[in-house]
């Protein structure tokens, strides 16, 4: 059986061992500078001339691109690729996972001695340590409680990132503005991308990314899911402003610490900075949110001292508490995977008490004894009780959408794929319904998509790199015939 938290605590975006940085998930590949590519390396240094030119001849041996393979199971491996290079200000690294279509997921900090090497990308949780050998570096990966040794090699090739059909164009018809704007309940500036049509237009939508820091560009496993969404949808005559969390990419504030509710203050910035800039101040303007972006609208709505919004419209929301989401989308994605039914039922069991101890707030001790009586490795235990009962984890799972829902008076237009695993279409489309004043509420369910709106076959995680189609465009035609109305 697997562990609790290889199953579920991959997030609402992200398959059991899915690089998402959140799940769900991302690629540091947006065309602006990553804020994090300033990494800092923490060299043991010294002022004379031998001692630096012995760090800057060790530092040089690192340089390169280094593959290797990771054990996911006694069938399973997968390819990682290290770029680590030179900068200003020392070593700076990334992460390719050319196989999940993740490309460019930048380290924040790169420590280094003779012969030793550190990689943090602190807000995915991921961790490598390496020794150098005889030109090889041997060492251990670690993402939240998963570890595995990976010993790596140089290699001349780089694989890159293969253009989707759905892509922006990189001269397009409309209006590309760099925008800043401050949370000044929190005080950091979040940085983000304005479309606007050259044509006359009369609504303006802001994407909420969903689980996991995310760029603006909603990087996830090869597809660039906001970006496509924003041009798609200015090209119909909507504004659209899409801006990357708080301590993503060139956001300022602290994203490992904040939880559902922190980020619907920043969306509150953004509507709030909005409504004072020229040319969309004058439109309607709402929000867009996708998987936990649309509980992130949802909670910056019912906060009617903060916000005014027009229109809010729900792509793949959950509308039951952050348990239930994770014990169904457990349940689910490993049934379509063929897992046994005899292990289904052990761990959902395991998933059900789990989740009812954080929502009850047992002690760490009493939750270590379920994953003892579960034959959860004592090894083990320690790294997932971190994030099962981190800031974020027990926000989402205590948190009922519906609580917030319930308080909406304006246009909601909430959308779901039959084929969404991961925030399954019944029982949160119910959430909506049994919420919402039917007068407000308009919803639409697409029989072959998936949770990330794309055409699909089960619906797996695994799917989505492979599929070509980044969000499928009845979807976009429907949002723009929907607004069109309001």
């Amino acid at each position: 059986m697997k562990s609790y938290l290889q199953v579920t605590i991959a997030t609402i975006f992200a398959s059991s061992l899915m690089i998402n940085c959140h799940a769900n998930h991302q690629e540091l590949t947006d065309t602006t500078t990553p804020k994090s590519a300033s990494s800092t390396v923490n060299s043991a240094t010294s002022t004379s001339a031998a001692s630096q030119n012995n760090e800057s001849f060790s530092r040089g041996k690192f340089i390169g691109h280094w593959k290797g393979k990771i054990s996911v199971s006694e069938n399973q491996s997968i390819e990682f690729v290290f770029n680590i290079e030179n900068s200003e200000k020392g070593l700076m690294a990334t992460l390719d996972v050319p196989s999940q279509n993740q490309f460019g997921l930048q380290f924040d900090s790169v420590s280094q001695t003779e012969k030793e090497i550190t990689l943090l990308l602190s807000a995915a949780g991921i961790r490598y340590e390496g020794t150098l050998e005889n030109n090889a570096i041997k060492g251990t990966y670690q993402q939240g409680s998963f570890s595995a040794p990976i010993n790596l090699v140089k290699t001349r090739v780089k694989v890159t990132r293969q253009a989707k059909p759905q892509d922006p164009s990189p001269t397009p018809r409309y209006t590309v503005e760099q925008v800043s704007f401050a949370n000044e309940k929190e005080g950091h500036m979040l940085a983000g991308t304005l479309f606007v049509p050259q044509r006359p237009f009369t609504h303006t939508a802001i994407i909420l990314s969903g689980s996991g820091p995310t760029q603006r560009d909603g990087d996830i496993v090869g597809h660039k899911l906001y970006a496509v969404l924003a041009d798609l949808l200015t090209k119909k005559g909507i504004a659209v402003l899409r801006f990357d969390d708080r301590g993503v990419g060139e956001s300022d504030g602290e994203y490992a610490t904040a939880t559902s509710e922190d980020f619907a203050n920043d969306a509150n910035a953004a509507l709030n900075f909005l409504k004072h800039h020229e040319p969309v101040a004058s439109s309607k303007i709402g929000y867009i949110g996708h998987s936990e972006g649309s509980l992130i609208a949802a909670i910056a709505l019912a906060n009617k001292k903060s916000t005014s919004a027009d229109f809010f419209i729900s792509l793949a929301g959950p509308g039951t508490t952050g348990g239930e989401v994770l014990i169904d989308q457990s349940y689910l994605i490993q049934k379509m995977r063929g897992v046994p039914s005899s292990e289904l039922e052990k761990d959902d069991k395991l998933q059900r008490k789990l989740i009812q101890a954080i929502s009850q707030d047992y002690s760490n001790e009493d939750i270590k004894a379920l994953m003892s009586a579960a034959d959860i490795p004592a090894s083990q235990q320690d790294a997932q009780l971190s994030q099962l009962t981190s800031v974020w984890m027990q926000y989402f799972i205590k948190t009922d959408p519906k609580n917030y829902l319930q308080k909406l008076s304006l246009p909601v237009f909430a959308i779901h794929g039959a084929k969404d695993l991961q925030v399954p279409v019944r029982q949160n489309i119910d959430g909506f319904m049994q919420s919402i004043n039917k007068q407000w509420l308009t919803y639409k369910i697409y029989p072959n998509l998936n949770h990330l709106l794309q055409p699909a076959d089960k619906g797996l995680p695994e799917e989505y790199a492979a599929i070509s189609t980044t969000l499928s465009p009845e979807v976009v035609e429907d949002i723009s015939l929907w607004l069109a109305q309001q």
